[in-house]
């Protein structure tokens, strides 16, 4: 059987802000990536039985669909947890990547020695307690919630399957503030889709944390984009590689205060915000910015104040069709 001179892309997630962004960019990557997309019902990641033999089934589909080609790469990018979620939330979470790791792991070394395997992790959740700026790959890591911890936790199952497989290549993508159209608005994050929704249905959004609160925010096909050019520089080095942590961010911080301001500059009106008990803003640092020092591309990213133009008129066209939901709570 003549092989496919390319890698099989599988994306665990595709459904999501980051997800369907990897859909979208993909293409511009051909030959290299040839995306999977098998039939399925939807995985059951709250039925954690259900989801075992799912995941067996899909794995043993994939792993037999690459026969036809020289590697493959998973990237994962699942998951709903957030800052504010439950502990059994995110551990669950956790548990579920252990599960499909677990599958993996047992599979012939010639199928894992072709592979790559992408995490989607989280920057803001890993160094949520740096005391020094901008963080950089190498910077110690400081969670300061449960969810940063789980995100280590997450990086050191991949790290685990690494050491037993050291030809299988490992990526480790430690993304700032995802944002871009499509966002899940019925997540208690997002905070610049939050704010856009809350403009157009001119209703208060609540705000917990200070307007001084300094964050970076990566437009999600940026993300993408360099997350599959940072898989290819990966995959073309010929090397025997330890697991790859990377920062994916725009490297350009702005407060909550200023990107205010730039939504009252592109719609004429004033953001409605209100200051309930900060709740949370313990375990939200004053400021989070970052630098990647690894892995390092020229790249031209999407200034913040076109993307929220492009994520206003996003939201403004579902709020025609009468699709943009309502905040369940102001």
């Amino acid at each position: 059987m003549t092989k496919e001179p390319c890698n099989l892309l599988w994306i665990i997630g595709e459904r999501g802000l980051l997800g369907s962004a990897l859909k979208k960019r993909y293409p511009s990557h051909q030959p290299h990536f040839t995306l999977w997309q098998p039939l399925r019902p939807p995985f059951e990641w709250e039925r954690p039985e259900i989801l075992k033999t799912q995941f067996a089934t899909q794995i043993e589909l994939f792993k037999n669909k690459t026969a036809q080609f020289e590697g493959w790469t998973i990237l994962w990018a699942a998951g709903a947890g957030v800052i504010g979620s439950s502990e059994s939330a995110l551990k669950g979470e956790t548990k579920n990547l252990s599960f499909f790791l677990e599958t993996l792991k047992n599979l012939d070394s010639s199928f894992l020695e072709k592979g790559t395997f992408c995490l989607a992790s989280s920057a803001g959740g890993i160094w949520a307690g740096s005391q020094t700026f901008p963080c950089i790959e190498s910077s110690p890591e400081c969670p300061i919630s449960e969810y940063g911890r789980q995100k280590l936790e997450q990086e050191q199952l991949l790290k685990s399957l690494n050491k037993q497989n050291p030809i299988l290549k490992v990526l480790l993508a430690r993304i700032s503030n995802l944002y871009g159209p499509g966002q899940k608005l019925s997540k208690p994050q997002g905070l610049l889709s939050q704010l856009c929704r809350c403009i157009l249905l001119k209703v208060p959004l609540n705000i917990f944390v200070p307007l001084e609160t300094v964050r970076d925010y990566i437009f999600s096909e940026d993300c993408a984009e360099l997350m599959l050019r940072a898989i290819k520089k990966i995959q073309l080095s010929e090397s025997i590689m330890a697991p790859s942590v990377k920062i994916f961010a725009s490297e350009d911080p702005i407060s909550i205060s200023d990107i205010l301001g730039l939504l009252h500059r592109l719609t004429g009106r004033e953001p409605l915000v209100s200051y309930p008990n900060q709740t949370f803003s313990i375990l939200q640092p004053k400021t989070l910015s970052f630098r990647s020092e690894v892995l390092i591309e020229s790249y031209q990213f999407k200034p913040l104040v076109e993307g929220l133009s492009e994520l206003l008129d996003y939201q403004e066209s579902q709020l025609q069709l009468g699709e943009l939901p309502f905040p369940e709570a102001v």
